[in-house]
C-alpha cells in the first residue's frame, strides 16, 4: 500500500515507539523509510550585541542541535538496518516543525507520515496544538498516528 513513509522524531520516547512500529510496518509493506528530524532555528535574537549570547554561544548552541538531531536520525537509522529496510535521513531547519514535515513530505515524495502522537512537549503541546495535530490537519498523504 506505502512505499514511501516519512518518519519523524524529535528523539521522545514516544518517537522511540513510534520508529520501532513505524519501521516494522514498512518492512512489511516494502516500503523505504525517510527519517527527519525538524530542527529548529537559533532564535536571531541570540545573535545581536548586548543580548543574551555572543556569536560563539550561538554557534556552540548550533552544534550541539546538529549533534542531538544526529542522534535522533542514527535511531531510525539503526533499526531501518536491522529490518533491512531502505533508509534516508534529513535534517530540515524549520521555524515551524510541523511544516519541515508537511514540505518533506513533498520534497521526499512520501505516500506517508508515521509519526508518534505526542513528544517532548507532552501535555503541553497537546493542550496548545501540538506538531502532530497540525501535521494531521494540513497533510495531504495519509498519516498514521502511533499512541
Amino acid at each position: 500500500m506505502f512505499k514511501h513513509i516519512l518518519i519523524p522524531t524529535d528523539g521522545s520516547r514516544t518517537s522511540a515507539k513510534a520508529i520501532t512500529a513505524g519501521v516494522q510496518l514498512a518492512k512489511e509493506m516494502g516500503a523505504q523509510v525517510t527519517g527527519l528530524y525538524a530542527q529548529e532555528h537559533t532564535p536571531t535574537h541570540m545573535y545581536g550585541e548586548g543580548y543574551l549570547a555572543d556569536k560563539q554561544m550561538a554557534e556552540e548552541f548550533e552544534r550541539r542541535a546538529a549533534e542531538y538531531a544526529d542522534r535522533c536520525l542514527r535511531e531510525i537509522a539503526d533499526a531501518t538496518a536491522a529490518a533491512k529496510v531502505p533508509f534516508e535521513a534529513v535534517i530540515a531547519k524549520a521555524h515551524a516543525p510541523h511544516q519541515a514535515i508537511i514540505d518533506a513530505v513533498e520534497k521526499h515524495g512520501c505516500d506517508a507520515v508515521f509519526m508518534a502522537s505526542h513528544g517532548l512537549k507532552g501535555f503541553t503541546g497537546m493542550v496548545l496544538g501540538s506538531v502532530t495535530h497540525k501535521v494531521l490537519v494540513n497533510s495531504k498523504v495519509p498519516m498514521l498516528v502511533f499512541r
